[in-house]
């Protein structure tokens, strides 16, 4: 019987990305996880994403390991957008390697980290010198919610203040969102509410 990596890399056809439980082996959970990992040593397999793989000569051609963090701050410096998800860097390099440049551009102060998976353009403040993203955190919070296929309403404040119900000015911290949501948005401490609604 072929061995459990051999296997493994058999069940991969040329373009194909498959997850753990597409391979369908006669073998249990912990041994696939340490053959999966050891292709991966051996550079036979690359992880594209959070349990899933494609052979490694499929890799995108012409982006060193050394380039990608290169190549995702030119992606962001061309875009108009203010924040991004992960799976925008996806085709720049293997799940980790994308994971490594994003870390050094939040390191270095180019993006900040607004959320599990997401991502916004920065630089460092005059007064504080910590990194601080380019617009407000409302803004940011909303751009990410639709990027993520949320639909943004507005909030009870907004709606209280608006119909003359309020004299209050809302503050903008309170995005109402018409799906459910868990995640949290924001940097630094400062995190907007999402309120659900209707």
């Amino acid at each position: 019987m072929a061995r459990l990596t051999d296997q493994i890399l058999d069940r991969f056809t040329e373009g194909e990305t498959l997850g753990r439980t597409d391979l369908a082996l006669p073998a249990d959970y912990d041994s696939v996880g340490r053959a999966l990992n050891q292709l991966v040593r051996e550079k036979r397999l690359v992880r594209v994403a959070r349990g899933r793989y494609r052979k490694a000569d499929e890799v995108p051609a012409g982006v060193a390991a050394g380039s990608i963090a290169d190549a995702l701050d030119r992606k962001v410096r061309q875009s108009k957008r203010n924040v991004f998800l992960r799976g925008d860097f996806a085709t720049l390099g293997s799940y980790d390697a994308v994971g490594r440049a994003l870390r050094r551009k939040v390191e270095q102060g180019s993006l900040v980290q607004i959320g599990y998976g997401l991502y916004a353009k920065a630089e460092r403040s005059p007064f504080t010198g910590k990194p601080a993203p380019l617009v407000g955190i409302k803004k940011l919070a909303t751009e990410a919610l639709r990027r993520l296929g949320k639909t943004i309403a507005a909030s009870s404040f907004e709606d209280a203040y608006n119909r003359g119900r309020s004299t209050q000015v809302p503050t903008g911290r309170t995005i109402a969102v018409r799906d459910r949501i868990r995640r949290r948005i924001g940097y630094d401490g400062h995190y907007v509410v999402l309120e659900r609604t209707r």
